[in-house]
Formats: C-alpha cells, structure tokens, sequence
C-alpha cells in the first residue's frame, strides 16, 4: 500500500503537474526539440516588474540577473550505457550534447555538467520530455545543453537501471559516482571542465563527488542539500525521522523498479532491466526491512551517531571541498538546520561560496525556485551563470551575487519603509548574520515570556506521554511499503507539511497553531512594540523532571496575531540524548546558542525519575519577523511524532510518563534568540 505523499508523487510526475518548475513544452524527441520558453527572454540582462532592493536601495535583481543566447539549435540524447564502477557493479549513464539543425551532435570537446540520481534518470527524461529546468533532476534540459554543455546523468548505484542494492548514500555509492567523475574526464567529448549539480538527493551526491575528487571538480552547484544526516534529518534530537524515511524511502525504492518504459524503448537492455529490476526488489528483504526493524528495536548503529550516519553527512569531509559552490535552501525545507551550516563551513575555508535561502518547504520550493521571485532570479540562470563563470571563463557577474540572499518571514511589514516594499529578501556578507546578538527569553509561571529571569519559584507545568505512533514496513510485490500513523495530533502541524517534503495538501493547521490538537504548554510575551528581527539558529534551555527513564520535549517559535498564530520554526530533543559537546557548539554574545548533541551511545544518559535536569534544545535556523502588535510565542510540547519517534525500547520506557517543566530561580527555563536590527534589512 502507497502512502499519500507517495500517491502525490506519483501524480505529480506522471500529470506533469509543474514537476519540472519551468513551464512544460512539447513531447517531440530530444533531436527535435525546439527552443522555446526559457530561451525567449532576450539576451540583454532583465528585470521582472516588481524588482527588490538591496540595503542601499537598488534593484537587487539587477545587479544579479544574467542570461546569453542558445549556441546549437537542438540537443541530442544517446541511449543508455552501463558502465562498470571500481566495484565491478555498472551504473546508468545518460549522456545529452548539443545538436545541428538534423539532430547530428555537435563537435567538442565542452564542459560537462554530472549529476547523479537516485530517482531513475531514463524513467523521469521521459515524464519530463526533454522540458527545460530538469536539469538538476539529472533530465536532459535543453536550456543548458544548447548553451554549449554536455549534459552526463548517472543514476546511483543500487538505484535506476544501476546494478547493485541501494543502502542510502553509502561508501561504496560515494565511490561509485566518483568513478564517474573520472570516466567523463576520459571521454573525447570533454574539455577537462566539470560541474557536479542537482538538487536534494542529486546536490547531496555533488557535494560528495566535490569531496571525492576535489582536483576534478570546478564548480558546485547544489540545492537543498543535506548537511548531517543524523542531526539534521534522520535522528533529529535523537529520535527515528520515521515520518520522512517512510516517505524518502518508499519513493526511493519504487522508482528503481520501475523498467518498462526503459526497456521499450532499449529493448537491446531488456536483460539488464529485467536485472536490476529483480536485484532491487530483493534489495527490500534483504536491506531495507531489517534496517527499518534495527530502527525501530534501538539498534545502537542506527539508533546512536556513529559511522553509519557520519559516513553519510556531507559536513564530515566538508573541508575537502575546493571547487566554487552555490547552496540553496529552504526555511522550512527538509534539510533547514544544514545549507547554512553549509555554506559557513565552505565560506569558513575560503570556498568560493554563495548561499540563497528562499520561503517554503522542500518539493513546493523546487518547483517556484524555477519561477523565481521579486529579488532572486530563477534558478536556471543562476545555473548558467555559475557555470559559464566557472567552467567557461565568462565574465557573468557572479561577483554581484551577495554572499547570502535570504527570505524573512513577514517582511515587509507595516512598519517597512514604502521604498523597501517590494522585497521579502534581505542580503548579508555571512551566516550567521554578523549583526546578532544573543537574547534571552523566560519562561514564567504564567504562560508569559519576560527578559527577566524568575526571582522565585513560579508555577511548573506538567505533560503526559501521549499515544505512541504505529509503524509498520513490508514488501508489497516489488515495492517497499511503509507505513507511519501518527497518534499525538502532529499530523495536522507544520512539522507534518516539512518532514512530508511538502507534498501534503494544504491545510490551515500547517499555517496556524490555534487548530492543533497537540499538547501544547504555551508561553507568550507582552504586545511588540516595535518589529523584532530573528536571524539564525535559536537554543530552548528547559528545567524537567519526568516520573521515567526518559523523556521527550519538542518547542516551537511562533508569532500570534490577533487572528491566529503562526509557526516559524522548531526543536526536538530526546531527554537521554541531552550531552553537549560544548566544543561544537555555537556562543553568541557568551551565550550558547546552537549545541551540538553528542548523540553516541557513550554519552546517553537515562534520567533518574523526579531528578531536574537542563535539556538545552536546538531549535533549526530562521530568519522571521515578529511583527510590531504581535506577540513572540514559545509552545512546548511532550512529543512531535511528524518529526521524531521513539524505538520500542524508549516507549517501553516512558508509556504513561509525565513530564514536568520547572521555572524558578534555581531552574531558569529559557530561550535564547539571535536578534538583528532592522535597519539590517534596509
């Protein structure tokens, strides 16, 4: 059985329902392809009707945008080649060049642009039909393919038509696409200039080639990538992501059994996909439904950081990296804690790096990214500009690209200036944003929020351990099934819309706190007075006590408007996985403002029932205005299932456990905010 974010998927690619961002155009063959669409703007840099503005005023847009004519009429696709890896395993290959009025390909060498899916890239070039935009999905795109490029797509080993079983990111995947890498610079048809590009699974695996063969890569380009997959996404506050591995999992796998229209159209690989087709399926039994049951009974490879995980994050060799890369993000994407970090680390070592925040969630974001906006440009010419700076030489003024272009929540505001109305994007030199400084708000016994800390002991709150959620995993045929029910009220929340990747219908309770169900123990403070300006990650320190071994706390940053409340960002942490590596950890102003949980196996620490202890949350980064006659909320809760589960053991544990949060004197429940003047936005 599919879960409904899988049947969305499933509509969206075969609908064409602006899967590919740009608008679709015709389903004529590859060497027929016209150009059209994104080639009819003019060659002369444009502006939309509605630019930004920078903080001195002038159109952001403008100093940004670039764009050139195409170079060759068409482009050409060869049919699939299976080449073997180091491994002995072949893996997929696609190769896309320019083409001549008769579909003939051109003469070369050119720069090549790689990019490595999970998804089946011979399935999706022919959902998407040669449109424009896909590029980043590893679908051959003509818009960058007659601009002089050779377009090389590779589906990841273990995935597609690629031999082998899919273990999620592994070594010897890594490896794998890395031989790719040398395997383009061996053909006749490149010049020796490279890029690695793509988007979420695509950008991850680019940034891992950028660390394989940092001397056989010139440029990155990657969108809403991963960063830890422990701490950003898998094991968030040390709890089972199951919400998002059920749905990324299930997609994963369906795709790479999915051969026919393959092999219809090769029939001469018919044997080779009625192969892998096989390989894969039995990859379900033999890999997916046995780590899916270690998850869950607290296998401590799985259920701890360790080199499973850390083998898996690209901010683990983030240093190796030396190629100019371009990061893309989200504020509610899949990956929000991580393309900042990102981005810092890469700016930290002196990396040609520039990183774009936009608003939104993860699939939604892929798609209006494309469109682009009143301050940023669509993606695609940020592609080429990009690349043509770096693998062609030309002078395409990246340069005026500011190093971090991010939406602001509510901004503009009514309080914004008239000449800055046009733009909900602010720039800045870095990230965090070198204007914050550390702010520190209590919790009060009276649901209120003070800068003040308690002078007394105030009146404590007590949370009960709801319903635990359900999971359940199978082979269905040769799909995965896997199933997650969600029993806390998270299932109508943000959080439920994020770790979805954005493809649940709408809902007004993603938008609005006021109709959840959760159990919520609300703080709220005094009527702002003036905007209040949040950049950056954000830290909850909360006193409990729990009548169990452990226990689960999850706090999220709202603003509360006369009409409702608006989620802006959360945290999770399990009460067990509470250490700090201060040493990681980030200070503002001497204050600790973004902790680095160990989460390793050694440094759990059950809780000794009726004993207080400081959890100290990380709450991922945002950038958001509280708006001037609106209230800052802080709400906590006793679990966020949408985002984290409990394996059987911890449920073992805390079934019928409540949690009490404590604020006094002594146990001075707080969070601490990174806050920036708003003259900063202008």
């Amino acid at each position: 059985m599919l879960t409904r974010s899988l049947s969305l998927v499933l509509l969206c690619l075969f609908t064409m329902a602006g899967c590919g961002g740009s608008n679709s155009t015709p389903s004529t063959p590859t060497n027929e392809q016209p150009a059209a669409q994104l080639n009819d703007l003019p060659s002369e840099t444009t502006t939309p009707s509605q630019p930004g503005t920078t903080e001195a005023g002038t159109k952001l847009i403008d100093e940004i945008f670039y764009t050139r004519p195409y170079d060759y009429p068409h482009m050409v696709s060869l049919a699939p080649q299976f080449v073997a890896t180091s491994s002995g395993k072949k893996v997929s290959v696609r190769v896309t060049f320019p083409a001549n009025e008769k579909g003939v390909p051109a003469q070369g060498p050119f720069p090549v642009i790689l990019t490595q899916s999970g998804y089946n890239t011979n399935l999706l070039s022919m959902l998407f039909m040669n449109s424009p935009g896909n590029l980043l999905l590893g679908s051959p795109d003509y818009f960058m393919v007659q601009r002089g490029y050779v377009q090389v797509a590779v589906d990841a080993l273990g995935t597609g038509a690629s031999e082998g079983g899919w273990e999620l990111f592994s070594p010897e995947e890594q490896t794998a696409f890395a031989d790719m890498v040398d395997w383009v610079h061996a053909q006749p048809w490149s010049n020796g200039q490279l890029g690695v590009a793509g988007v979420s699974y695509m950008a991850i695996s680019s940034l891992f080639a950028a660390q394989r063969r940092p001397d056989d890569i010139d440029a990155v380009f990657a969108s809403l990538p991963l960063g830890d997959a422990m701490r950003g996404i898998a094991g968030t506050g040390g709890l089972i992501n199951g919400h998002f591995m059920s749905t990324w999992m299930q997609i994963t796998a369906m795709l790479s059994t999915q051969h026919v229209p393959s092999a219809l159209a090769y029939p001469q690989h018919m044997n080779h996909y009625m192969k892998v087709t096989q390989e894969h399926a039995q990859h379900i039994d033999d890999y997916f439904i046995p780590l899916i049951e270690d998850s869950l009974n607290g296998e401590p490879n799985i259920a701890y950081d360790g080199e499973f995980w850390s083998s898996r994050s690209p901010l683990t060799n983030i240093q190796k990296i030396k190629a100019p890369t371009f990061i893309f993000g989200a504020l509610n994407d899949l990956f929000q804690r991580d393309e900042p970090l990102l981005f810092e680390a890469l700016q930290n070592n002196n990396v040609d790096s520039r990183l774009v925040i936009y608003n939104g969630s993860h699939f939604p974001n892929f798609v209006t990214s494309h469109i682009g906006n009143n301050a940023v440009p669509p993606i695609d010419y940020l592609l080429l500009q990009w690349f043509d700076k770096h693998l062609r030489g030309l002078n395409t003024g990246t340069e005026n690209i500011p190093a971090v272009i991010q939406h602001v929540k509510n901004y503009p505001t009514p309080s914004t200036p008239s000449q800055f109305k046009g733009d909900s994007f602010a720039t800045t030199t870095t990230w965090p944003h070198p204007q914050a400084k550390a702010e520190r708000w209590y919790l009060r016994g009276n649901n209120t929020l003070d800068q003040q800390a308690p002078e007394n002991t105030e009146t404590s709150h007590l949370m009960s351990t709801p319903e635990f959620a359900q999971v359940s995993a199978w082979r269905n045929e040769a799909m995965l099934a896997f199933e997650v029910h969600i029993n806390d009220g998270t299932d109508c929340s943000r959080s439920y819309e994020q770790w979805i990747l954005g493809l649940a219908l709408p809902k007004s309770c993603y938008s609005n706190t006021e109709k959840s169900i959760q159990q919520r123990v609300i703080f709220e403070s005094e009527t702002m007075v003036e905007d209040y300006y949040i950049n950056g990650p954000i830290q909850a320190d909360i006193w409990i006590e729990s009548t169990s071994a452990d226990a689960v706390l999850a706090v999220q940053i709202e603003e509360v408007s006369p009409k409702q409340s608006m989620p802006i960002t959360n945290g999770l942490l399990l009460a067990s996985a509470r250490a700090v590596d201060e040493s990681r950890s980030r200070f503002m102003d001497g204050q600790m403002i973004q902790p680095y949980h160990y989460l390793t196996q050694e440094k759990a620490a059950p809780l000794t029932p009726g004993e207080v202890v400081k959890l100290q949350v990380e709450i991922f980064p945002t950038s958001a205005i509280i708006r001037k006659g609106n209230k800052l909320r802080v709400s906590i809760s006793p679990s966020n299932q949408a985002q984290g589960l409990l394996n059987y053991q911890q449920q073992d544990q805390m079934a019928g456990s409540i949690t009490t949060i404590h604020i006094s004197d002594e146990y001075p429940s707080s969070v601490v905010l990174p806050i920036v003047p708003t003259s900063a936005l202008n």
